[in-house]
């Protein structure tokens, strides 16, 4: 009988939540990839050319805390990095590269976690996410342009996820985030024209991670 009481013991901790269940006092730290959709064409042209820039999407990384206030309710903080390259459609300059924006988004969310028990813990998230743009023109550009920018902007952040968890500290992760992206470009041409065009993409970010809980 002793092997069918140990079997029943290790499927209660698994089912009851034994490795997995966090509560309040407790933080972790994360590590995810993340790929990043979504598009976006500004809203207007440079100048008297009709070419309009445009910014695409890829591959990125994030960084997160999460802290435990209460035992169902978290508040993750992040920083991530991701590229969005920088091209332009139509007119006189149609299909000219123009470099690569990076976004740099710092967001605070707040969770909500079911107390489901289970090495499963899902979760929904709401918050705010500043976004730090930064731009490497390329040297077509920089022939174009006498200046170049994008402005950094607050937008909307809203999340949904599940950790699975490996063991006490350790658990895998997968996290499905809309990141609001709205932004305005500066384009200064060489006679002095200088053109505020506006971007507004609407990503979605898919992440998988690791967790560590301490």
């Amino acid at each position: 009988m002793r092997p069918l009481n140990l079997a029943c013991a290790v499927a209660l901790m698994l089912l009851g939540g034994t490795f997995a269940a966090a509560e309040q006092g407790d933080t972790e730290v994360g590590f995810r990839l993340m790929w990043v959709t979504g598009s976006a064409t500004a809203a207007g042209s440079v100048a008297e050319t009709g070419s309009s820039p445009t910014l695409s999407s890829g591959p990125g990384v994030e960084v997160d805390w999460v802290l435990w206030p209460l035992d169902e309710f978290t508040v993750e903080l992040s920083i991530g990095a991701s590229p969005h390259p920088v091209g332009t459609s139509g007119g006189a300059l149609g299909g000219i590269d123009g470099g690569t924006v990076w976004r740099l988004p710092l967001s605070a969310v707040a969770q909500y976690r079911p107390d489901l028990y289970g090495k499963f813990d899902p979760y929904v998230g709401l918050g705010l996410v500043y976004n730090v743009m930064i731009f490497d023109d390329s040297s077509a550009y920089k022939e174009l342009f006498t200046e170049t920018g994008f402005s950094n902007e607050i937008d909307i952040v809203a999340q949904v996820g599940v950790t699975y968890a490996l063991d006490m500290r350790w658990s895998a992760n997968l996290d499905l985030r809309y990141m609001g992206l709205r932004t305005t470009g500066t384009f200064v041409g060489t006679d002095g024209t200088r053109d505020e065009l506006d971007f507004s993409m609407n990503p979605w970010a898919v992440g998988l991670g690791f967790r560590f809980r301490y």
